[in-house]
């Protein structure tokens, strides 16, 4: 079984809400989540929902039963109780907010990419529950990611961390 955590952008891109996004990435984004769909790839979640929580305010409730991000994130929720399809990893935060598992608290990570100074504080949820997956599993559970380029400026100080990326529009990643 293929264990992956999926960001957001990648069902909000294959839904089309990206406008920044090429046609073959939309395409490479409705590829994977028809793999989810299917059985071949299980989604690693947070047990504080989080993840959920966060696809839930990005895609419109009127919206929801008629696209392909709608449709994962009614995925997810029907399918929490089943591991082999959704497993739910528990985090913890410090007193101070910050996740547990997220492997640079300290905040040294810095990059010379201008929009990507400090790993972003929305996507840390998504590197603490791979960090954690794999501490508990041994397994990896790479991070899908569409298309947000500051995710490559971190690559390889993830990579030292544990964690693993899967560029689905690496040529797109590449330019925005």
């Amino acid at each position: 079984m293929h264990f992956r955590i999926v960001d957001t952008n990648v069902p909000l891109t294959a839904a089309g809400y990206n406008d920044s996004a090429t046609e073959d990435c939309r395409i490479k984004c409705l590829e994977f989540l028809e793999r989810v769909f299917s059985g071949e790839i299980a989604v690693v979640i947070d047990g504080m929902n989080e993840a959920l929580s966060e696809l839930a305010r990005n895609v419109p409730s009127q919206e929801r039963a008629d696209n392909i991000a709608g449709r994962f994130l009614i995925h997810l929720f029907n399918n929490i109780g089943n591991p082999a399809t959704v497993r739910v990893v528990e985090l913890k935060k410090t007193p101070s907010g910050k996740y547990d598992d997220y492997p640079d608290n300290e905040g040294s990570w810095k990059t010379n990419e201008p929009r990507c100074r400090t790993f972003d504080e929305d996507d840390k949820k998504w590197v603490a529950l791979a960090a954690k997956f794999k501490r508990e599993t041994g397994t990896d559970a790479p991070i899908a990611n569409a298309g947000d380029r500051c995710w490559i400026a971190f690559e390889l100080m993830l990579s030292f961390s544990g964690v693993s990326l899967e560029f689905l529009c690496p040529d797109y990643s590449n330019t925005n």
